[in-house]
């Protein structure tokens, strides 16, 4: 089965249990409560009708009519190798996709990357994580919740914190990438590992600079990093969000550059215990992503492909998905 039915939801506190929704405030669709389905019970509880009853004159039991088929129906589905051809731990036990955390980067006083013509990453990636989150609902019908759905600061460690609270099992952080030279271009998709990368490690410091951690930690993120289960699906979860997000945006436009899955030592990533991955977006610091990033039809453009590659490792998994998901889907 695909994701099941769900809300979305904000960010869910920390300090106390309250939850409050303010889905409607940010635009976020709100998922109507179902009626619930009828089921016939009556030969169940042995009510009186004119079957019953004929039944009983009859002095005999009739025979059970076959049991309808549904012309729907479909076998269960193994969950498929991962691109390596292994099965880690959430295959071989067919576990599914239901609740997803999306992380918009920095917010409040951070600011992130301010780009070309002053634009600013969090503006950014607020907006795109608001309408992947819309996608992921409306499609998959994943329950949904937003480390921030407004212009908040929120520390690192507390982001995987909400998502470790609420149970989620998935996990992706969205940003803007910058570089000082002007006419870097391209879309990359980080997972959590340790790497030698010059550059990768650069990201990584830039992202982790409002981080809380101290160096008397250092044991223990060296421990969660190297989780082998948590770094083999979240390497393919890179790899299906990257792929995706680079056929869906290098259609008329020229230059675009797919840089590929990397690994890093992000802190936004370490304490997550569920597969997770941090998406750059494009670069702000490019003039003509700049100008693209403003128009709300690229956003939406950008939050189509991210959805398309959540939807498609979801479908990796185990279950089965109804024709219409798949085809909303791309698959």
């Amino acid at each position: 089965m695909g994701a099941s039915s769900g809300t979305v939801q904000n960010s869910v506190p920390i300090q106390s249990p309250t939850h409050r929704d303010d889905a409607a405030m940010n635009g976020a669709p709100t998922a109507a409560v179902p009626e619930p389905t009828h089921r016939d019970t009556t030969a169940m509880n042995g009510a009186s009708g004119p079957m019953a009853s004929s039944r009983r004159s009859k002095g005999k039991a009739k025979a059970p009519s076959a049991a309808p088929v549904t012309a729907d129906a479909t076998p269960a589905r193994a969950a498929v190798p991962t691109a390596d051809g292994e099965r880690s731990l959430v295959r071989a036990l067919g576990l599914k996709i239901q609740r997803i955390v999306i992380d918009a980067g920095h917010g409040g006083h951070d600011s992130g990357t301010l780009g070309a013509d002053g634009i600013q990453e969090k503006d950014v990636v607020l907006d795109v994580a608001l309408r992947l989150g819309a996608l992921l609902h409306d499609r998959l019908g994943a329950e949904i919740i937003y480390t921030r759905s407004d212009d908040t600061f929120i520390p690192l460690e507390t982001r995987t914190a909400i998502a470790n609270k609420a149970q989620a099992d998935l996990f992706i952080s969205i940003h803007a990438n910058s570089s000082p030279d002007a006419s870097a271009r391209g879309v990359e998709t980080y997972y959590l590992n340790f790497t030698s990368d010059p550059t990768a490690l650069d990201v990584a410091a830039r992202e982790n600079a409002v981080s809380d951690q101290s160096i008397h930690q250092l044991s223990d993120l060296v421990k969660k990093i190297a989780l082998k289960d948590k770094i083999d699906e979240s390497r393919e979860f890179a790899a299906d969000v990257e792929g995706s997000l680079y056929s869906g945006l290098q259609k008329g436009n020229d230059g675009l550059k797919n840089r590929g899955v990397k690994k890093a030592p992000f802190v936004v990533l370490i304490g997550a215990n569920m597969p997770s991955i941090l998406a750059e977006i494009s670069f702000v610091t490019n003039p003509k992503d700049a100008v693209q990033l403003e128009q709300p039809e690229y956003r939406q453009r950008v939050a189509e492909s991210l959805y398309k590659g959540v939807a498609r490792y979801e479908g990796g998994l185990s279950g089965t998905k109804a024709p219409t998901e798949r085809a909303a889907a791309g698959q």
